[in-house]
């Protein structure tokens, strides 16, 4: 393949700006809603299914924020991009470093047997729950031989132990149930949303391929649902380019990116082929 047409050597993104205030306003719509939220449910409730689906959406940002922070992108400085990173997940209830590396993991072994996204992607999405436990087994693996560093250990070690402290003070003072509406079943929708959109839907049945690995999904509405994840394949080639940009490098890379290969499809639901679309093929 010529080199012209190879993406990482096509002309190069301009620089990202010191600090990404698009993410960082990410950060703060999050907590701003969460906390809204919580206060909205024990002043002046509204019917429960809202504050659930309201807390449901304040967390389904938390993964573009810890997303970013993971590969550096919120800011040109690491303390800042990591600080961010532990902010942004805690919603998640996950520690940032451990994390991170396990995506990190995703970005070198993309598609093979040993991607921990495989966890995910290897499968139908309506089976997708009963593979979580490889998750865990693999997580175990991480752990066994645990690439943190000592500071890191210690950031991810505190950031559980403040988690339990919150979840022991609210069975203490009595609202645990108000926690579980406010917290943990929204964030069992947005996790599961989130698995759909960014681990299952653009891997699932693509080649172990740098180009072919990751599909596009080319739906305008679906843009600003997921925060233009269904550019991912983008991400995988460009990972040093910001998430609100996303969908202007793939317009501007368009051809490049089918004569590699990148699948291009074009609707949401139905069927995953198992090799790109049509339309992601040279010639």
């Amino acid at each position: 393949m010529s080199s012209s047409s190879d993406p990482q050597r096509a002309s190069a993104a301009p620089a990202s700006p010191r600090t990404d205030g698009r993410t960082l306003a990410l950060l703060l719509a999050m907590y701003g809603l969460l906390l809204g939220n919580a206060a909205l449910y024990w002043t002046s409730p509204l019917p429960l299914p809202v504050h659930v689906l309201l807390s449901a959406v304040g967390i389904h940002l938390a993964f573009t924020i810890w997303h970013e922070a993971a590969h550096r992108t919120v800011d040109r400085r690491g303390w800042v991009n990591d600080l961010v990173g532990v902010i942004g997940i805690f919603p998640y209830m996950a520690p940032f470093f451990i994390q991170k590396y396990v995506h990190l993991q995703h970005h070198s072994r993309l598609n093979r047997a040993d991607d921990p996204n495989m966890v995910y992607a290897d499968g139908s999405f309506a089976t997708i729950f009963f593979r979580y436990p490889r998750a865990l087994r693999y997580a175990k693996q991480v752990l066994a031989a645990d690439p943190r560093t000592r500071s890191q250990q210690w950031v991810d070690y505190g950031s559980l132990a403040l988690l339990a402290g919150i979840w022991l003070f609210a069975w203490w003072q009595g609202a645990f149930l108000d926690l579980v509406w406010l917290w943990l079943v929204p964030f069992a929708i947005a996790k599961l949303v989130m698995d759909w959109y960014v681990n299952w839907l653009p891997h699932v049945g693509l080649p172990a391929d740098r180009y072919r690995g990751t599909r596009v999904v080319e739906v305008p509405w679906l843009t600003p649902l997921i925060l233009a994840h269904n550019y991912h394949a983008v991400h995988h080639l460009w990972p040093q380019i910001p998430w609100h940009r996303y969908r202007g490098v793939f317009e501007q890379r368009r051809e490049t990116l089918r004569e590699n290969g990148v699948p291009i499809e074009h609707h949401v639901f139905g069927r995953r082929p198992a090799e790109p679309a049509a339309d992601a093929l040279p010639g």
